[in-house]
């Protein structure tokens, strides 16, 4: 069994409820944008579908105290604040550190884990500064930093998330990256429905249904049988998530 711990299925490309294969235990839906935090809201309602609310640093610009308070108003229905975090390669960086620590706040009142995204220049050194000895619960999505990112997440005990790019012939750093995470640390994503796996050949939409490919790729780069990645990234995402709460899974 799988959970995908990060897909975006409200996306208009896919159809909805999208249906899931049998061996899909779960799937978690953050939004990224006011205008899609209801949409995925709506998938508390369905079967084996989990959500996350929060505002993706590229649309920083949109926090206001109205979704502050939206996301306070369901907190019950959520299993993490997300998707949040840190990008440097868009130019309201000011504005994203102001909506991302407001975001770490909810998260840090309500004992959620965040949903957490970090890409460009210092974006994980700003995080790690924001978050020193806070003891935040963290899902590290589509994970992109360094090594060294990668340790330093570990020594916070920290999850890194890895999604289908993994499978793709360039990321060879990235692939050294998830044989020194334990598994004991790793979660399974595929961010659909973009980043398909490299099968794909990138035509296509990408589904939950891929996420055996994610899966099957780590048991390569460890030497392990893919049950064994099964099993332990499964429990992973429903200790740090919290998913035994729900009649959902």
């Amino acid at each position: 069994m799988y959970i995908d711990t990060h897909a975006h299925i409200f996306d208009e490309k896919i159809d909805k409820p999208f249906i899931l294969d049998k061996n899909i235990q779960a799937v978690i839906v953050p939004s990224y944008n006011k205008d899609n935090l209801q949409k995925a809201l709506t998938f508390c309602e369905y079967d084996k579908y989990f959500c996350c609310l929060g505002i993706h640093p590229q649309y920083a610009d949109e926090f206001s105290k109205n979704i502050e308070n939206f996301i306070i108003n369901h907190i019950d229905k959520l299993v993490a604040i997300g998707e949040i975090g840190l990008d440097t390669r868009f130019n309201n960086f000011e504005k994203q550190i102001e909506a991302f620590g407001k975001q770490l706040e909810i998260a840090k009142v309500f004992d959620l884990p965040i949903s957490l995204h970090l890409l460009g220049n210092n974006a994980f050194t700003t995080f790690f500064d924001m978050t020193k000895n806070k003891n935040y619960k963290v899902a590290m999505h589509c994970f992109s930093g360094s090594l060294q990112d990668a340790k330093k997440a570990l020594d916070n005990g920290y999850y890194i998330s890895f999604a289908c790019n993994i499978t793709y012939k360039g990321n060879v750093n990235l692939r050294k990256i998830v044989d020194y995470v334990p598994l004991n640390n790793i979660l399974l994503e595929t961010d659909s429905p973009s980043m398909l796996p490299a099968i794909f050949a990138r035509k296509g939409v990408n589904t939950p249904n891929n996420i055996h490919y994610v899966a099957e790729k780590i048991a390569e780069i460890k030497h392990i049988d893919i049950e064994k990645v099964q099993d332990v990234t499964t429990q992973n995402a429903i200790s740090l998530f919290n998913l035994n709460r729900s009649a959902n899974i």
